[in-house]
């Protein structure tokens, strides 16, 4: 855990800045998992998460694929995961997070917000929180063996389900109806042209109409 990050990595190798105020921790896991289904630890990280939160603060937090969670339409934390695999089996994966806590306005990049903000609370204890993020992520861990109860959970609380999107990919984009997400962790578009699209990067924004 770290009180501030002058090097944190973002999605893509993005270098990350990290104001002190929030949340800034990695967590060791050495899941019996196989490597095609790494992901479901970001899905499952995502959904306990959200839950301690709510069940900490009342804050009602959404999910935006593929990593962030979000509380209005503003970004409010993000799960980035490493892994080492051996043969087909994940040997350990660092489950890396960071939440914006009780941060203020100035203290936040253009499309974020901090559960302060939102909360009216001027201080949230971070050790508080952080213990329940950790015995949610725990209690919720044996599902990694049900990969369609995780992914189930997320997309009940995704922000933009059933909604139009705007998928930003390296080479191409991607519009459509959001529909579901597969166990792999690909997001699943319906396209202008009624065909299902699957995308397994990206950016995602949601479009107005």
């Amino acid at each position: 855990m770290a009180d501030v990050q002058t090097k944190g990595r973002g999605r893509g190798g993005n270098r990350w800045e990290s104001p002190s105020g929030g949340l800034w921790f990695s967590i060791l896991l050495r899941p019996n998992l196989p490597s095609r289904r790494l992901l479901l630890l970001q899905f499952l990280a995502a959904t306990a998460m959200r839950d301690a939160i709510g069940n900490k603060t009342g804050l009602d937090v959404m999910l935006k694929w593929p990593n962030d969670l979000v509380l209005g339409n503003a970004k409010l934390g993000g799960i980035l995961i490493e892994s080492k695999t051996q043969g087909e089996r994940v040997s350990f994966a660092i489950l890396g997070i960071g939440l914006n806590v009780n941060q203020g306005k100035a203290q936040l990049p253009p499309g974020a917000i901090s559960m302060r903000l939102v909360s009216g609370k001027k201080q949230h204890d971070l050790r508080v929180l952080l213990r329940a993020i950790l015995d949610q992520i725990r209690s919720s861990f044996d599902n990694l063996s049900h990969p369609s109860k995780i992914m189930d959970e997320w997309w009940r609380s995704s922000i933009h389900r059933s909604l139009r999107v705007q998928v930003t990919l390296p080479k191409d984009t991607v519009t459509g109806i959001s529909r579901a997400i597969d166990e792999d962790g690909s997001l699943l578009i319906e396209t202008d042209d009624h065909r299902i699209r699957r995308v397994n990067e990206g950016s995602l924004r949601i479009l107005n109409d």
